[in-house]
């Protein structure tokens, strides 16, 4: 019977798979990453459970109220477990806070708003250039564009929790000093990193000499890095009244992120490449993690009338069927993720073409399921 009952999830996956039924595949691989991948027993405080922790929270705003205990739950088992390590001394350990602050929104256990105030008060004390944009390295004065979603969902979700604009005021001095410096305006990405004094360092996964010695900046646009600013400034577009003094200013920072993005999908596969702007360079590769992510944010430029048009349209829709095909593969009961580039941190243009690929890693699954809740055939 056990066989018989393991043939069956398969093929009613597969089919799912191949119908186009969006939301199967998203409750699969949602089960998958709760119940296998990373259970809220074994959350750490880190940036890459985060990311997957942000879709736990959203999985339970858009659930009905007779769903909503699951991811509750995970959520404050998540954070429960990880109270006592809490903290927001980095860019990336402020990402978990947004555990912290959705619980405090949905209980108004005060426990969790003075976990909440350690986070941010550390944060405002972390280093930072002279104008103020929050350095994602303690031992140098470095900006990234991983930053924006690091800092930027522990402080939407405080707005949200609180209802205090000075969360909101903080995200968008951050995007824009980040934009100021990372910037490219021919194609509106970022490059990945600037270093306020171009010396050749390294962190444990970087590159040396990776700064421009006369702009600072780092040499290329990485896929991920731009995808964790779209899925940033789509979340703050989507709860933020449009009447806010922020959402114009945010509105337009979007569509010039995505407004390109269309010529540069690969129209067989549906996905954007590791470094999206060489996409007719041979040694170049597909990679799954940003695909969702800008694939999520010409989603929600559809969805809020900042872009319109049919390739947009078409664009989502190719990413949809490039991932579902490319890119999801069976995992016992379950369907999981490949083509994920591993962690990276900042080189020239050989180092992103020789990072690796996984079949999963929390980002993945969790830009997946984001990109699956949003999307409408």
């Amino acid at each position: 019977m056990k066989k018989i009952k393991l043939l069956t999830t398969f093929v009613l996956l597969l089919s799912c798979l191949q119908s186009g039924d969006a939301q199967t595949w998203v409750d699969s691989l949602d089960a998958y990453a709760r119940e296998v991948y990373l259970p809220a027993a074994k959350y750490r405080w880190s940036w890459q459970n985060a990311s997957l922790l942000s879709v736990m929270v959203k999985q339970y705003d858009k659930s009905a109220p007779s769903e909503q205990k699951i991811y509750f739950d995970y959520v404050k088992q998540a954070m429960d477990k990880t109270y006592g390590k809490a903290n927001g001394k980095s860019p990336n350990a402020v990402a978990s806070g947004l555990g912290m602050a959705f619980l405090y929104r949905v209980t108004g256990d005060e426990k969790y708003k003075l976990k909440c105030d350690k986070i941010f008060n550390e944060y405002l004390q972390t280093r930072r250039t002279a104008e103020g944009a929050v350095s994602h390295l303690s031992f140098t004065l470095q900006l990234w564009d991983d930053t924006v979603f690091m800092i930027g969902e522990f402080l939407l979700g405080m707005y949200r929790a609180t209802g205090d604009e000075k969360y909101l005021d903080e995200l968008a001095t951050q995007i824009k000093l980040h934009r100021d410096k990372l910037l490219d305006e021919e194609w509106g990405l970022w490059y990945h990193g600037w270093d306020s004094d171009a010396k050749s360092r390294c962190t444990f996964c970087g590159q040396w000499n990776w700064p421009d010695k006369t702009t600072g900046k780092s040499p290329e646009l990485w896929g991920r890095g731009n995808g964790w600013v779209i899925v940033s400034l789509s979340d703050a577009l989507r709860e933020i009244p449009k009447d806010n003094i922020h959402w114009n200013e945010f509105a337009g920072y979007l569509k010039e992120m995505v407004q390109r993005l269309p010529e540069l999908q690969d129209k067989k596969t549906g996905h954007w490449y590791q470094l999206p702007v060489r996409n007719n360079d041979p040694e170049n590769y597909i990679e799954s993690s940003c695909t969702a992510m800008f694939a999520y944010g010409i989603n929600s430029a559809l969805d809020l009338g900042i872009v319109t048009g049919n390739d947009f349209n078409t664009s989502a829709d190719l990413a949809y069927q490039g991932l579902r095909k490319y890119s999801m593969r069976q995992s016992g009961n379950y369907v999981t993720t490949m083509n994920v580039c591993k962690g990276t941190c900042i080189g020239n243009k050989n180092y992103y073409f020789n990072r690796k690929t996984k079949r999963e890693k929390p980002s993945g699954i969790a830009m997946f399921l984001n990109f699956g809740l949003s999307y409408k055939p």
